[in-house]
């Protein structure tokens, strides 16, 4: 079976794409070069700030986002991953312009913890301001039976935006240790509601935490929707890991 095309739209922000490609890199089941898949990626840093533009009306992400899509349009790619989880605010319109499949790292969020986590009934979310602001969790998941909570708004900007945006923050080239400790600073605020599992549902949680890191369950959008690129530009029934690769140290 032929495989399927892949286009990771970055630049949202790039480290967060760059990470989102080695993890499609790491879950291929290939042996030689020609076993991956073909993957365009187009680390798009002028698309404007997702969570400015939907809490402060300032300028929209969708205009660069779509001449991002009329690209991977004109290279017949089959599956496309926007690498910024707030940018699916945008779906419905995306999709119309899109010839190829979209994933939805929210949808998919939802569906793993069904079935990898069926006794779980409280999950704690991490995510940016405009993607809580705009409920893209919240609605997905009403009829799940697991409720999310959040960090309280103080918390919220003081603590998680913070490390994101800050000057050497999550989307910076350098990052500061000041971001990563703020970020850990939300884990228990998280716990303290009896959080059972922990969502990356930000794309730039994935660089501080790491499964196995908290006393509960870390499951990161991003990780769930690399599996799924793989299944499904493989053509694969469901994904299974690939057989673990001995390297020298």
């Amino acid at each position: 079976m032929a495989k399927k095309k892949l286009g990771i739209l970055g630049g949202m922000g790039s480290r967060a794409a760059s990470m989102l490609f080695s993890k499609i890199v790491d879950y291929s089941p290939a042996t030689k070069d020609q076993d991956f898949i073909e993957i365009l990626l187009h680390n798009n840093s002028a698309i404007p700030d997702r969570t400015r533009a939907i809490v402060y009306q300032e300028e929209s992400p969708l205009e660069e986002v779509l001449r991002s899509i009329k690209i991977f349009n004109e290279n017949e790619v089959d599956v496309v991953i926007l690498a910024c989880i707030t940018s699916y605010y945008f779906y419905e319109e995306i999709k119309r312009h899109a010839n190829a499949e979209i994933l939805h790292p929210v949808k998919l969020m939802k569906e793993h913890l069904l079935n990898h986590y069926p006794d779980i009934r409280k999950a704690g979310v991490l995510a940016t301001t405009g993607t809580l602001k705009t409920n893209l969790f919240q609605n997905e998941f009403q009829d799940s039976g697991i409720e999310l909570v959040t960090l309280n708004p103080e918390d919220q900007e003081n603590l998680f935006m913070r490390s994101v945006y800050m000057e050497n923050g999550l989307k910076s080239s350098p990052i500061s240790d000041t971001a990563v400790q703020l970020l850990f600073q939300t884990i228990p605020k998280l716990l303290n509601q009896h959080a059972e599992v922990i969502i990356g549902g930000c794309t730039e949680v994935q660089i501080v935490l790491k499964e196995n890191m908290l006393s509960v369950p870390y499951v990161d959008a991003m990780d769930v929707t690399a599996k799924e690129a793989i299944r499904v530009c493989y053509g694969l029934h469901e994904y299974s890991s690939p057989i673990s690769i001995e390297h020298e140290s």
